[in-house]
């Protein structure tokens, strides 16, 4: 036998005893792997130098081993731990330092930040669905930065070629063969893949109109949010004693801060519903997607911004029976005219004055925003954005108010009242803001909802709503000028 054999030889004998459990050598294995042991050191002698291992006693074929058990335990439950499979690791020959450092590695991977929600992937139906969606809104004029796959050559199909397209991927193979009223009558449902396409394109056209309407009290009324319907009372924070004179050893007297009761908040529900008609469908109006979810949009948010100013201007009785601008409220500039160095003046002390509600501390409210009718709009400009004093004759007069408002202009204030193109209110910051527009748990985008058309109407249905309440919560934060 040759010593590369020897060798071989004691290494299958300690193999077959790591295989079965790891066990120790056998009497038999232990004097045939020290006889074998025996041999390889007479070869070394006598011949020349070898590439053999040093003679080993028994003890240390032990000991190589149980280190063997060790390594094999450790990793087996190092990987049981986290899930992975131990067997390569141990035939390899890995250390526990290695697998543990790999371990590490890949827990950190899968720790990384992850898309959220149930990742999936996708079938036919659903890049259809999104090709489509994307087609109808590049075919309507709005902008996709990235369109799906497909979109640029669906975008050149009618809503009934979509309609049959969508139908062979669920199924129906003779969808070319239909006609429209059969198609609107049969498999038009509100799960059906091509209504969800509709419904989508919908959807997106009607928040993009949303955001984009042109209103302005959201710069400066407070937004609020309410968790149900009912009416809920808010307490306006009065004052606190003023801090007393202690002498030495002198006892601190208690007091306790007074509160008065402030305005009821709530929300109520507005809605609206619209549908796209079977003519529209069947003479592939998608002008329709283009506009009536637009118009919808726009006339949600404008109807919040209108009753938003209406609330400022008609000067509604508020919370302690008397009307939002009243003269024991002390916020009606004494001298009416349009936005002046002198009528901001009065403006600006009048906010200074005010005390906090059961005392006489002075809250010294700081005016922010000027808010003016498009008829004021240009003067009020020039005003504030003039270096000097725009009534005086001397140009060396400076205009004390220069950029130190910013003046906020909507058209909603010319007509709410008889003398609306000429009342004008100077107010604090958005957080002191006299008026706040409460949303059902912060949701400030209506609900758009396709519906099953009721028996007898063929074509498609969405339900509009939106919950939201105005509201007067601080009369203290502005003032108001009649105007001349």
């Amino acid at each position: 036998m040759t010593l590369e054999q020897m060798l071989a030889r004691q290494q299958s004998i300690v193999d077959a005893a790591k295989a079965e459990n790891k066990r120790s050598l056998t009497t038999e294995e232990q004097a045939e792997f020290d006889q074998l042991q025996s041999q390889i050191a007479s070869m070394r002698t006598a011949g020349p130098t070898s590439s053999a291992p040093p003679a080993t006693s028994p003890a240390d074929n032990q000991r190589m081993i149980e280190d063997e058990r060790q390594r094999t335990l450790e990793i087996t439950t190092l990987c049981r731990e986290f899930g992975i499979e131990a067997d390569s690791y141990i035939k390899s020959g890995d250390s526990v330092d290695h697998v543990r450092k790999f371990i590490l590695e890949k827990q950190i991977k899968e720790r990384s930040p992850q898309p959220t929600g149930i990742q999936m992937g996708k079938d036919e139906r659903d890049k259809f669905r999104e090709a489509a969606v994307d087609g109808l809104a590049l075919r309507v004029g709005m902008g996709i930065e990235k369109p799906n796959e497909g979109a640029e050559q669906l975008r050149n199909l009618s809503l009934r070629e979509i309609v049959k397209e969508s139908l062979q991927l669920e199924g129906v193979s003779n969808a070319h063969r239909l006609s429209d009223d059969e198609l609107l009558r049969q498999h038009l449902t509100p799960t059906s893949l091509f209504t969800n396409i509709i419904d989508q394109t919908a959807r997106t056209v009607f928040q993009k109109a949303y955001t984009d309407a042109q209103t302005s009290y959201q710069h400066w009324t407070r937004r609020g949010t309410l968790t149900d319907f009912r009416p809920s009372k808010t307490y306006q924070v009065g004052t606190a004693g003023d801090l007393l004179l202690v002498s030495e050893n002198g006892e601190l007297k208690h007091d306790d801060p007074n509160g008065v009761e402030g305005p009821t908040r709530q929300l109520l529900t507005y809605g609206r519903q619209f549908s796209m008609s079977r003519q529209a469908f069947i003479n592939d109006d998608v002008s329709f997607i283009q506009t009536i979810p637009a118009l919808y949009a726009q006339s949600a948010r404008l109807g919040i911004n209108r009753l938003v100013y209406q609330t400022l201007a008609q000067n509604p009785a508020i919370w302690d029976g008397k009307t939002l601008f009243h003269e024991d409220h002390k916020n009606i500039m004494a001298t009416d005219g349009a936005p002046s160095v002198d009528t901001l003046s009065q403006a600006r002390q009048l906010l200074r004055k005010q005390t906090a509600p059961g005392g006489d501390v002075k809250l010294n409210i700081p005016a922010r925003y000027l808010l003016v009718p498009t008829s004021m709009e240009t003067r009020a400009g020039q005003l504030i954005g003039s270096t000097v004093d725009p009534s005086q004759a001397n140009p060396n007069i400076q205009n004390p108010f220069y950029n130190q408002f910013k003046i906020i202009s909507d058209a909603e204030l010319d007509d709410a009242t008889p003398n609306g193109e000429k009342e004008w209110y100077v107010m604090s910051d958005q957080l002191r803001s006299p008026i706040q527009v409460d949303f059902l748990n912060g949701k400030d985008m209506p609900t758009i909802v396709m519906k099953q058309a009721p028996a007898g109407q063929l074509g498609f249905l969405w339900d509009i709503y939106m919950d939201y309440g105005v509201t007067v919560v601080d009369y203290q934060t502005v003032v108001k000028n009649n105007g001349q």
